[in-house]
């Protein structure tokens, strides 16, 4: 390294370390990739308000849309790494959508991952009269009619197009997935009984199981769900399944060790919070803690997953996939 240049990596260094001591000592904003009112919304929201009160400085909440979040992403990562600006994002941006074509932006190594803030299970929900009563019955019929039992999903390379992908794969079972412009006309054509089944956000759902418009035939947690405590686990019927998701703090790479360490511990005491975790869920989510390099090694094992995964599906299924890799 020249004179130079070790000179100036030196001064970086003491620079941040100043700038870390007496961080924050303004506003900080946190950029959410999703329209306001929805339930990943709020939660975000709730975490941007407590984390202001640890602080001393308002955390102030942006929705910036578009692009299957791909948009706030990278204002994300072109942002300044001095703690200033961070982001509420969730795994599927990390872990499956490079899978899924080229991003803008590179999904691990263009962030600093500070740490989870809630995590959510999904639910498979079919419609209150279709022919099977628990998730053996589904998995029964669609290995004898192979491709004539159907899925919907928020989109194609959504979490719950995943995670019905995975339960298909595991199970052996020909499925005939069909993707939806998001999760509302999906449960629709389920609960008409015009698709066999889909898999829901628990939280998303429980208002329509527990009024009679669909069905839950399981969770896709290793356990049983606190708002579903009568529906099993898919792991009983297919052995090795968990899909599920979270959310996740993060900030722009090379954000200095000391403020990633303090929001970290920050993130921690918010969610040890007994009314914090009364609020998550009501929204149908429960707190993650854990520290950034556990974050790191959950990122490494889904990211591996997911590609597997998605790697076994055919083009007809994935065809952005498809489309990236010609």
């Amino acid at each position: 390294m020249q004179w130079t240049t070790l000179v100036a990596a030196i001064g970086l260094c003491v620079a941040q370390g100043a700038s870390a001591q007496t961080w924050p000592d303004k506003p900080i904003k946190m950029i959410i990739h999703l329209a306001a009112g929805g339930a990943t919304d709020k939660a975000a929201r709730l975490l941007a308000q407590r984390l202001g009160t640890a602080l001393g400085h308002q955390v102030v909440a942006e929705n910036i849309t578009g692009a299957s979040g791909a948009i706030a992403l990278q204002r994300l990562a072109q942002a300044e790494p001095d703690g200033y600006t961070l982001g509420a994002t969730a795994n599927s941006l990390h872990t499956i959508a490079p899978h899924m074509g080229k991003l803008p932006y590179d999904a691990l190594n263009a962030f600093s991952f500070i740490g989870i803030y809630a995590a959510f299970d999904y639910v498979l929900i079919t419609a209150p009269d279709a022919p099977y009563k628990s998730a053996a019955e589904l998995v029964e019929r669609a290995r004898r009619n192979p491709g004539t039992v159907s899925y919907g999903s928020s989109g194609v390379g959504t979490g719950n197009h995943l995670a019905a992908a995975l339960f298909g794969q595991l199970a052996q079972a020909d499925l005939n997935g069909i993707p939806y412009r998001g999760g509302s006309p999906a449960i629709l054509d389920v609960m008409a009984g015009r698709t066999d089944f889909m898999f829901d956000v628990v939280g998303g759902a429980i208002a329509q199981v527990e009024g009679g418009k669909v069905k839950a035939l399981g969770v896709s947690g290793t356990r049983r769900h606190a708002l579903l405590p009568g529906v099993p686990p898919i792991a009983d019927t297919v052995p090795g399944y968990e899909s599920g998701g979270w959310f996740a703090l993060i900030g722009p790479a090379h954000l200095p060790p000391a403020i990633v360490q303090r929001l970290n511990t920050e993130l921690n005491r918010i969610q040890a919070s007994p009314d914090f975790r009364e609020q998550l869920a009501a929204l149908g989510y429960e707190p993650l803690p854990g520290t950034p390099a556990d974050l790191q090694a959950r990122l490494k094992a889904e990211t591996a997953k997911w590609g597997e995964v998605i790697g076994k599906l055919p083009c007809a299924a994935v065809p952005e996939r498809c489309a990236a890799s010609r």
